[in-house]
């Protein structure tokens, strides 16, 4: 029996600002995730939820500029159409080190496309409008967040959807 006056944990940080603008949806609690495999081996996810899910890479484009790239979590980045996207040479794209994600409130192992940081461009491959429902980083490595695609790209300022994959 589950004790009433336990507090449930907080609201991972893509989750609280789905809930600041309304937007529904589920969090999906487990162990820390880092990797692909660590998906397959310590989640109850399906190879259909993985199909069904975003992954989201973090960068740098620049001097101190910040930018996500959200895809279909199988598909593959094509670096030199994210860096067109971003208006940057391929060269100036790097990985965001672990600073550049505790920026935006994030970690490794749950980069998320929801980010409150107006100043982060965050890029959507096209494919994700027509994806319905998706899975994607919560902002931490424990914890998974499920909601519509459409409305993920509807209230992230400025995002911007292009082909950034090779298919």
């Amino acid at each position: 029996m589950e004790n009433p006056s336990r507090t449930p944990p907080p609201l991972p940080p893509a989750a609280a600002l789905l809930a600041a603008v309304g937007v529904e949806f589920v969090v999906h609690r487990h162990v820390e995730i880092r990797t692909e495999a660590d998906i397959r081996e310590r989640t109850g996810f399906t190879p259909e939820n993985i199909k069904n899910s975003l992954r989201t890479m973090a960068f740098t484009a620049g001097h101190e500029t910040l930018a996500l790239a959200a895809i279909p979590g199988l598909e593959r980045l094509r670096y030199g159409r994210l860096a067109a996207a971003l208006g940057v040479s391929r060269s100036a794209l790097k990985p965001a080190d672990e600073a550049g994600l505790a920026r935006l409130g994030m970690e490794c192992g749950g980069v998320s496309p929801v980010c409150g940081d107006p100043s982060v461009t965050v890029v959507f491959d096209a494919a994700v409008l027509r994806m319905g429902r998706v899975l994607f980083g919560s902002g931490r490595p424990d914890s998974t967040v499920e909601a519509d695609a459409a409305e993920l790209i509807r209230i992230v300022p400025g995002a911007i959807v292009t082909d950034i994959t090779s298919t």
